[in-house]
């Protein structure tokens, strides 16, 4: 299985000289731009001095060595898990001027080797030993716990009680670099760059005469790597990739048309988890050598993306979305440079599907439903997009890009028999449960359960709609156990006494391939050894017979960080490290180094319940209560549960839970106790007041009210006073009036009798006369109209009659007197018998005044009077 990173997903670091891996499984590589780490799902660089950095040797994932251009040093991990660098060179001020390059570091049991083509720098106890170059090193390889140094005239040198000594001395005509040393049965076995292999042995040095030799001589070995005890891996610089067993057989070439980004391999590593990493001058690829699972991906686009495939009489057919491909299958050999597939005519377009009937391979076509024999295809039916061939009985079902055709075999030939009753659209997938029933999988409406009668035609139907299943690319399977559902997310068992699907408690769906087709999740079964998987642009091939006990034993579960956040800020922790409470948002990240289809389970304490299986390997925990925490981990690979101890992290109390704060909020109670107390003793204060005030306002409303009281009743008396005494004027008056004229006349009778009887006296003989006289002046008085009484009115209302004069010129006395009548308030009897007329003229009088006064109907004659 190939896997390439180009520079961009690395960050453009540039050529990749040496890598290294850490135990827990995180890959570390040298390159032009720093030091790189990647733990299978992201990469961090880091620079530390300014030249490129050429080696790197990994302690662990807290320790690594690394030699660059001109320096060479230690990075360490702080409390922080970020990475710190020392240089350790002691020339680094003047590296300009010695100008060494650093491009291998060796780990001894005591010491660390730095290696330069001039020097080696022993650093052990912290401190440093100098050993220089017999002239010029020329490469350095360590073997079996030794570190070997070849150098360019003085020949092998073994490194020993910090000293170098010598183990081969070159021939004469022996003019090539060395890239590797591995031991052989015969001897020591010498990997040069131009000349092929050597062998050493019997203290003699020699060509190696092999094919392996040869066509590493060709290809030009840059890197080499052992595998284990029997498998080694030769970098190349034109021809990629070799790897070979103890005996010199070619077992993998790898190169650009078999998926490398490039042909130049500058350096192997080969990780404990059974990875083998390349670094070339452009990208990264990782094969990994223990997941069974061999890629082929068209680079070239000979064959396609493929969809199917089917092994038989040694011959592979492949179904593409180009047309079917066959291949003998010795062809598919890893030892080929190339790949060769042939595509039979007339196929071209999408397979879907291919299938062995009684050793006639059926092809399922966008163009319908064919026999494949060997290089030729026959077609069967014009029923266009057939997805599925399934055999039933001496039927055959295919499932169709609209319903599902019946076919039967008459003699050698499947003829057309009909097209099925009641399911209906693009059938993807057919599965036949037990006798009569028939599961069908129509994609984005359900999956529909089928009870078919003898004629084939379905007399029950059980719908399942496509949203009762969590997830995307539902899928069927049948097996021992009964029917089950995939989902991109979960798996679904079929409850056949209630007619439903139960999802499993813990479903792990995913898949097992890079690339792999959506809606894929089981393989193609091509013969007892071997497995196909659809694979986009390629396909794989999985090995069944390798051991996987010692890959799981090897996972490992690692802490990558600790983050707290808000939405203002961010700031990573080390394990059990406490953060103020404004930072109670929490992302941990833990993860199984370079290991695809790992499934991660979780809890936060111990009292928390187990997250349900799944592939993030990132946990947030948001708005945490002050207090420590304890987060528990799980992860699960190839049915092997790692787990890992609990990782603490602690929240602060805030603030406003600390004895400052129940301090302050003391005071803040006291204060605020004082300023209710103080305000409400204000404020009874100001209601005090108030209450005066009220009170005051309303004795001086009540004071107002009283005299207002006081005044109408002062007015009320005033005004029956006033009526009194205008009702006595108006007595007074006609008194007055009648007093007067009584006296009036009295008088005017008693001095006209005084002057008839003087008259009489004085002569006796008018007596008689006289006599007559006051008795004829009594009669004329009765007749005499008196005067007196209007005279005295007209004396008393002199300014009331004069108004009136001026505005009604044309009123008599008579008028006047009558209007003086009744403003004094006379009725009109008592009018009437003042004037000695009948109540009836005295109305007659009064229509008459008011025409002189102009009075309208409605206006009255009293109030205008007393207005006057």
């Amino acid at each position: 299985m190939l896997q390439n990173y180009t520079p961009a997903q690395y960050q453009n670091k540039g050529k990749v000289w040496e890598m290294g891996s850490a135990p827990n499984g995180i890959v570390y590589f040298a390159a032009d731009g720093g030091l790189i780490e990647y733990d299978g799902n992201t990469w961090n660089s880091f620079k530390g001095s300014n030249g490129f950095t050429r080696s790197v040797i990994v302690v662990n994932d807290s320790l690594i060595y690394t030699g660059s251009d001109l320096d060479f040093g230690i990075w360490k991990r702080n409390d922080y898990r970020a990475f710190e660098y020392i240089s350790l060179y002691p020339f680094r001020e003047d590296a300009f001027e010695i100008s060494e390059e650093f491009w291998q570091i060796h780990q001894l049991q005591d010491a660390i080797l730095f290696v330069s083509s001039r020097n080696i720098y022993v650093y052990r106890n912290e401190q440093l030993v100098k050993i220089a170059a017999p002239s010029s090193f020329s490469g350095s390889f360590k073997v079996n716990e030794l570190v070997y140094f070849a150098d360019e005239s003085q020949g092998l040198f073994v490194f020993e009680d910090f000293s170098l000594k010598r183990v081969i001395d070159f021939p004469e005509q022996f003019n090539a670099r060395i890239t590797g040393i591995y031991q052989h049965e015969k001897g020591w076995v010498i990997v040069t760059r131009d000349l092929g292999l050597y062998l050493f042995a019997d203290r003699a040095l020699s060509p190696l005469n092999s094919e392996l030799s040869d066509e590493l001589k060709a290809a030009k070995v840059f890197s080499f790597e052992q595998i284990d005890e029997n498998h080694y891996a030769f970098g190349t610089v034109l021809k990629g990739l070799y790897i070979t067993d103890t005996k010199g057989k070619i077992i993998h070439s790898i190169n650009r048309q078999k998926g490398l980004p490039s042909n130049t391999i500058l350096s192997l590593h080969y990780s404990p988890a059974g990875k083998l990493w390349l670094g070339m001058d452009y990208g990264i690829s990782v094969l990994n050598l223990k997941n069974n699972f061999t890629t082929f991906n068209d680079y070239r686009g000979d064959f396609g993306t493929g969809y199917t495939a089917i092994l038989i009489n040694n011959t592979f057919y492949l179904g593409t979305n180009q047309g079917l491909y066959r291949s003998g299958w010795d062809e598919l050999n890893n030892n080929r440079e190339i790949f060769r597939f042939q595509l039979i005519p007339d196929t071209e377009g999408q397979v879907w599907t291919l299938e062995n009937i009684n050793n006639t391979v059926l092809m399922g076509h966008d163009r319908g439903l064919f026999i494949v024999r060997e290089n030729t295809i026959e077609k069967i039916s014009n029923h266009d997009g057939v997805w599925a061939i399934v055999p039933y009985k001496d039927y055959l079902l295919t499932g169709n890009y609209n319903g599902i055709s019946l076919f039967q075999k008459n003699g050698n030939r499947w003829t057309f028999l009909k097209k099925m009753d009641l399911i209906l659209g693009s059938c993807n997938q057919l599965v036949i449960e037990k006798e009569n029933i028939l599961w069908v999988n129509i994609p984005n409406f359900g999956i529909i359960r089928a009870v078919l009668d003898q004629d084939m035609n379905p007399v029950e139907r059980l719908i399942f709609p496509v949203d009762i299943f969590d997830g995307k690319d539902a899928f069927i399977l049948k097996n021992e156990l009964g029917i089950h559902v995939f989902t991109d997310r979960y798996q679904y068992t079929f409850n056949d006494k209630e007619n439903e699907f139960i999802r499993a408690k813990e479903s792990k769906v995913f898949s097992e391939v890079e690339g792999q087709l959506a809606g894929v999740y089981l393989p193609t079964a091509l013969n007892s050894d071997y497995e196909f998987f659809p694979v986009y642009n390629g396909f794989a091939l999985k090995f069944l017979s390798t051991d996987t006990e010692t890959r799981s034993a090897e996972l490992s579960l690692t802490l990558r960080r600790i983050e707290a956040f808000s939405n203002h800020e961010s700031a990573l922790l080390y394990p059990g490290q406490k953060v103020p409470y404004q930072l109670n948002n929490f992302r941990i990240e833990c993860i199984v180094p370079n290991h695809n289809g790992v499934l991660y389970q979780y809890r936060l304490n111990e009292n928390g319940e187990w997250s349900e299986w799944g592939q993030n390997n990132i946990f947030e925990f948001l708005n945490l209560k002050h207090g420590e925490y304890h987060l528990f981990v799980k992860a699960l690979k190839d049915d092997v549960i790692i787990e890992k101890p609990a990782v603490i992290f602690r929240v602060a109390t805030p603030w406003y839970y600390r004895w400052y704060a129940y301090i302050m909020y003391f005071l803040v109670l006291a204060l605020l106790i004082f300023i209710i107390y103080s305000w409400q003793k204000i404020s009874l204060k100001k209601q005090k007041k108030q209450m005066l005030l009220r009170e005051q306002n309303s004795l001086r409303q009540q004071t107002e009210k009283h005299k207002q009281t006081l005044s109408q009743l002062e007015q009320k008396r005033l005004q029956a006073e006033y009526n009194q005494l205008k009702q006595q004027l108006k007595s007074k008056t006609i008194e007055l009036a009648n007093k007067a004229r009584d006296n009036e006349e009295k008088n005017r009778l008693l001095l006209a009798l005084k002057e008839k009887c003087e008259k009489a006296q004085q002569n006796p003989e008018l007596f008689d006369i006289k006599w007559g006289e006051m008795q004829r002046i009594l009669d004329s008085y009765l007749k005499i109209e008196d005067k007196t009484f209007e005279i005295q009115m007209d004396e008393l209302h002199q300014e009331f009659f004069k108004k009136l004069k001026e505005n009604f010129p044309d009123l008599s006395n008579n008028d006047l007197r009558l209007c003086a009548y009744l403003k004094i308030g006379l009725n009109s009897k008592e009018i009437a018998e003042i004037l000695n007329i009948q109540p009836s003229s005295f109305y007659i009088s009064r229509s008459r005044l008011r025409k002189k006064l102009n009075l309208k109907t409605e206006e009255d004659l009293y109030s205008f009077l007393n207005e006057v």
